[in-house]
């Protein structure tokens, strides 16, 4: 069975503590990496793809230390950046041969490569278009593409599903989950709902600190009983949020719906139990 294990990481950027002692162990399957800005997601990433040294601990793959393993290791990683770096005077096409250069890849492995790259994310017909035409969610496929050239054991996406409408959001999550059977797959994101239903583990930084690694079932089951929701009136609304953790506010036939995050059943008198979903772990995790 493929392992990465992370062993005691830790990183400091003068005074402030990136991460702290992080730990875990991934086998194959789609891990989600939660938290707020500023919790070591960045951090954590950049340290498994070498991109920057933790002062210390160490990644392991197989039982071997990555930094060890140079090249080799980095043959088997798949790296998709926040940052769109793309070229736009560039097609598609010598976009994806020229990341296959990097890589690498000699002419007849980099055709072969581009070519399945391409199809997997369902580009074909636009490979010869410049970037620059390109729409948000063909230009986050396509970043999606040289991550996934040469068949990585691990894929690191970071935020992969930003700034896309819907459609292309439930496109790229079906895609993730297509191609992560056979990897280890993390993704960094700030959209909960985008690793609910894909994610083997969902795992939650704060402040440099993993504070929870589990199932979404799993996580789920620790706000079951916090989750109601209230009917108000707008003029009860007003003060709401000082008794509760709100989540959502709707409204109604003139009424005012209010899911809520309370340790006890609300006091209000209209009231009814809610499913939980993941966002209301997140929003008992960070006490938003």
């Amino acid at each position: 069975m493929m392992k990465l294990e992370i062993k005691s990481l830790s990183k400091s950027y003068g005074q402030k503590k990136a991460l702290t002692e992080f730990n875990a162990l991934l086998t194959q399957g789609v891990y989600g990496l939660l938290g707020p800005n500023g919790a070591g997601k960045s951090t954590l990433m950049n340290i498994i793809t070498d991109n920057l040294a933790p002062d210390s601990g160490q990644v392991l793959y197989n039982g071997v230390n990555t930094l060890a393993m140079g090249k080799e290791f980095r043959r088997i990683l798949g790296f998709m950046p926040q940052q769109q770096g793309l070229y736009d005077s560039f097609t598609a096409r010598r976009f994806l041969f020229y990341m296959a250069a990097l890589k690498g890849f000699n002419k007849k492995q980099a055709g072969e490569e581009v070519e399945r790259a391409f199809s997997l994310v369902n580009l074909k017909d636009e490979a010869n278009k410049k970037l620059g035409s390109y729409s948000g969610g063909m230009k986050q496929r396509i970043l999606i593409a040289q991550a996934v050239m040469g068949d990585p054991k691990i894929l690191i996406l970071d935020e992969p599903t930003a700034g896309l409408d819907p459609k292309e959001r439930i496109r790229i999550r079906n895609l993730i989950s297509e191609i992560s059977f056979n990897k280890i797959v993390i993704i960094a994101t700030h959209v909960v709902q985008d690793i609910e239903y894909i994610a083997k583990e969902v795992m939650l930084l704060r402040n440099g600190e993993l504070v929870a690694k589990d199932t979404p079932s799993a996580l789920l089951s620790t706000v079951a009983r916090k989750i109601f929701e209230i009917t108000l009136s707008e003029e009860e609304l007003p003060g709401i949020s000082d008794k509760y953790r709100i989540g959502n506010i709707t409204k109604d036939n003139g009424n005012v719906i209010v899911r809520i995050l309370s340790e006890s059943e609300p006091k209000e008198s209209q009231y009814s139990k809610a499913r939980p979903v993941l966002e209301d772990v997140y929003l008992d995790i960070f006490d938003i």
